[in-house]
């Protein structure tokens, strides 16, 4: 890695598009995890690039979250203080006394921010406070290969994106590979994708396809085919496009939107007939969002990105029953 707030491997700059490699060094859906005891930790990092988009706030675009767990095993966010700019910092004071706190600590995790380039961090507590970075843990990731949408627009905060309510909710990792305006089911994102082995593979491009343009049923047939060359029992979960907050009142969106899920259908139900088994699909109204789930015409607000989790959830706990 080039740096190990990036996502992708240096050697990807040869074989993805240039914006796609950019994208890459933006630090969505990466966290740090570690034990402490500390009663106060502070966070000093520094950014690249803007620190705020006009429709996503500056603690999304380049904050950070971070999360505890409770004594009930439950993740708990932790509430601090903030200073966001080229030069950011983060103050957590930690008002715990119960003694299991004091004697081994909790674990955290710490999520990066979801369109920015973290050049550096440091992470301090008292002195005499335990702090043990843990392990990689050992299972199998979930890898989501997709748009703005999953690399993390327009979540408030690193820990609203629905990748990481996911990993959360399951207690997996979940890779992030979504690169904003350029999920285009590209086979050479898809052979860095299989690099990884996975638990289950999500293929969540369609907001980023054209079907005016695009080939979108052979796209999708060609990437799922692509799947199974080398992943043959994986499951992958193809997502349909969630629509646009508009479309009851832009009938050239909702005609866009329309075509890409006919044409989504249609290559599931080709993969199907072919004979390919765990090919699951993410319907528009499994994802179900309102009107009020949207920051503009396409991109999820907390409420939305919840609402994407909680989808994705009940179809794996499917797959895993």
């Amino acid at each position: 890695m080039e740096s190990p707030y990036h996502r992708l491997p240096s050697r990807a700059e040869k074989s993805v598009r240039k914006a796609v490699w950019n994208l890459s060094k933006q630090s969505a859906g990466l966290s740090i995890r570690f034990r402490s005891n500390a009663s106060k930790i502070i966070i000093k990092y520094s950014v690249k690039g803007d620190i705020s988009m006009p429709h996503m706030p500056a603690t999304g675009v380049s904050g950070l979250d971070l999360y505890n767990k409770s004594i009930e095993g439950e993740w708990v966010r932790s509430w601090g203080g903030y200073s966001i700019n080229d030069s950011s910092s983060y103050t957590f004071n930690i008002d715990r006394s119960d003694k299991a706190y004091r004697k081994n600590g909790v674990e955290y995790q710490l999520f990066l921010p979801l369109y920015n380039e973290v050049l550096n961090m440091e992470i301090g507590v008292n002195q005499e406070s335990l702090f043990e970075v843990l392990p990689l843990r050992k299972e199998k990731p979930i890898v989501a290969y997709g748009t703005s949408i999953c690399q993390g627009a327009c979540a408030s905060r690193p820990g609203m994106a629905w990748t990481n309510i996911l990993e959360r909710k399951l207690g997996t990792p979940v890779i992030n590979l979504g690169f904003s305006g350029n999920g285009r089911l590209e086979p050479e994102v898809l052979d860095l994708m299989l690099e990884i082995d996975a638990s289950i593979y999500i293929l969540d491009c369609l907001p980023n396809l054209d079907p005016d343009k695009d080939d979108t049923y052979q796209l999708i047939l060609n990437a799922v085919k692509k799947i199974r060359k080398t992943r043959h029992e994986t499951p992958v979960i193809l997502t349909a496009h969630i629509g646009y907050a508009n479309a009851s009142t832009n009938a050239i969106r909702n005609n866009f939107q329309t075509k890409l899920n006919n044409e989504l259908k249609r290559a599931f139900d080709q993969l199907i007939s072919e004979g390919y088994s765990k090919i699951l699909l993410l319907r528009k109204q499994d994802l179900a969002l309102k009107s009020d789930s949207y920051v503009d015409s396409i991109h999820p607000n907390d409420l939305g990105m919840m609402q994407y989790a909680d989808a994705y959830e009940k179809l794996i706990k499917r797959i895993s029953n």
